[in-house]
């Protein structure tokens, strides 16, 4: 069993965002002047809405810096296996056009930036309310620079149950990158965005995963693309999958691919 509960987290109102009143009464957080010790705060930093725990580890998106703003600048750059795995090459040749994906894991969006940066369509899903609003706010900046706008509109953003929401949509491609167990988790445990995703969120638990995978099989009509640590079993479908599956090694991820027959 379990003992993982929820961290206590209240919100710091700037003077300069008074409309973050009601992002945050949305949430149901209360706002403070002064958090305690023990409590996680939601505060605007530098212009997007940012998540800070107790020991002061911040999660702060900007998709118009870094890696992200390389991304758009190169699209595509270091992404090969992704690439591939979603099948962008083969919807041009066939459909002229790229693969609209639904990212049904959406955790703190860079996949999904990664994927708008190819010129993939993206419906990224992202149930938690506090993840979605650190990235709601995060692209609404990233739409003001010129050169982020493009790939930014790309990009439709959905607070939902994944498994509930999936069967509503009309997509190419779902894509599924779930929270690995702590089991095979290792280098990537010491990333900041990871140790507050899984300290946020409940443990993760395959048995949920792979009814996400359920619902993606069910959904998508060309293919599903798993996300998976190297070395880290499939995740586990309640029936065989009829279709064919074929998998993509990189360095340290392996990509599953569930492909419908075509006709």
């Amino acid at each position: 069993m379990s003992n993982w509960t929820p961290p206590n987290v209240v919100a710091v109102l700037d003077p300069a965002y008074p409309q973050d009143e009601l992002i945050y009464a949305e949430l149901g957080l209360t706002v403070v002047c002064e958090p305690a010790d023990e409590q996680w705060v939601l505060k605007r930093v530098d212009g997007p809405l940012s998540l800070i725990n107790p020991q002061g580890l911040m999660q702060r998106l900007d998709f118009t810096e870094g890696k992200s703003r390389h991304r758009t600048r190169e699209p595509g750059h270091g992404a090969a296996p992704l690439r591939k795995a979603l099948g962008v090459a083969s919807f041009e040749k066939r459909r002229l056009r790229k693969p609209c994906v639904v990212d049904a894991t959406g955790g703190w969006g860079q996949d999904a930036w990664l994927m708008a940066s190819m010129g993939c369509d993206v419906i990224l899903i992202e149930q938690h309310p506090l993840v979605h609003a650190v990235l709601s706010s995060s692209l609404d900046i990233a739409k003001l620079d010129d050169q982020c706008k493009e790939t930014c509109e790309r990009i439709t953003l959905l607070n939902a149950d994944a498994c509930e929401m999936l069967s509503n949509l009309e997509t190419d491609v779902v894509y599924l990158d779930p929270m690995y167990p702590h089991r095979v988790r290792k280098k990537a445990d010491s990333k900041k965005g990871m140790q507050i995703l899984q300290t946020l969120l409940p443990p993760a638990n395959e048995n949920l995963s792979g009814a996400l995978l359920d619902a993606a099989l069910f959904t998508a009509a060309q293919r599903v693309v798993v996300k998976r640590p190297k070395g880290a079993d499939r995740l586990p479908a309640s029936q065989p999958f009829t279709g064919q599956t074929i998998e993509i090694q990189s360095p340290n991820t392996r990509y599953d691919i569930y492909l419908r027959p075509t006709g």
